[in-house]
């Protein structure tokens, strides 16, 4: 039943957009400082989300480039996020050098590395280790703060623990299918837990958005 689950979902979870789009819509007038980033996130989610079933219904034999640009992108506006959040936690140069950084290092990985028609593996790795490293982070400033008494009813401990659980679940998935290449069905239903993750970030994300107001 869960396997008939993930394979369902593996078809069908681009709905999920559907779900915070409609609550940042909503809620488009709080969205500020680093909320806006979570606006351009979920907006470049269904960009990239209509590119690629427009390539697959064209029969475009390789859309590796697109996911390229999407992990660059995506990167981008989530270390802007916690960026615009950190304010002077700590030294700003430090995240804009992390953002710059990973940005020129998923191009140089793109073009002369791993290429753009094979799967970035190496950005993407890289990528979940850092969200989750400044998902962590939030936290502890979450922690340190004494004006957050209620943090779940703050929208960035539920963007947070949506990033978290997003990224911590797709390391282990990257790990583990090295060892499942051979096996299209266990593939397929390690893609469908990917779809599961994205499930809970979106669900996350609509929830933190709507509690907007309570910034």
């Amino acid at each position: 039943m869960i396997n008939s689950f993930l394979l369902w979902l593996l078809d069908n979870v681009h709905y999920v957009l559907l779900f915070s789009v409609t609550i940042a819509l909503i809620r488009y007038k709080f969205l500020k400082n680093e909320l806006i980033y979570i606006w351009y996130f979920i907006l470049m989610g269904i960009f990239f989300e209509i590119l690629s079933r427009s390539l697959l219904f064209l029969k475009v034999p390789n859309t590796l480039p697109g996911l390229h640009l999407y992990t660059t992108l995506e990167f981008l506006l989530i270390g802007l996020f916690y960026q615009k959040y950190f304010g002077d936690f700590f030294n700003k140069n430090l995240m804009t050098y992390l953002i710059v950084g990973f940005v020129i290092f998923a191009i140089i990985n793109a073009f002369f590395i791993q290429g753009i028609y094979n799967f970035n593996t190496n950005a993407s790795g890289l990528e979940g280790i850092i969200v989750i490293g400044l998902s962590l982070l939030c936290f502890y400033k979450m922690l340190m703060e004494l004006d957050t008494r209620n943090p779940t009813n703050q929208p960035i401990f539920w963007i947070n623990s949506g990033f978290l659980f997003y990224f911590a679940g797709n390391l282990f998935i990257y790990f583990l299918s090295n060892y499942i290449k051979g096996d299209n069905h266990l593939l397929s239903l390690a893609w469908g837990m990917h779809a599961f993750l994205m499930l809970i970030l979106h669900l996350f994300i609509g929830i933190g958005l709507w509690l907007s107001h309570r910034r």
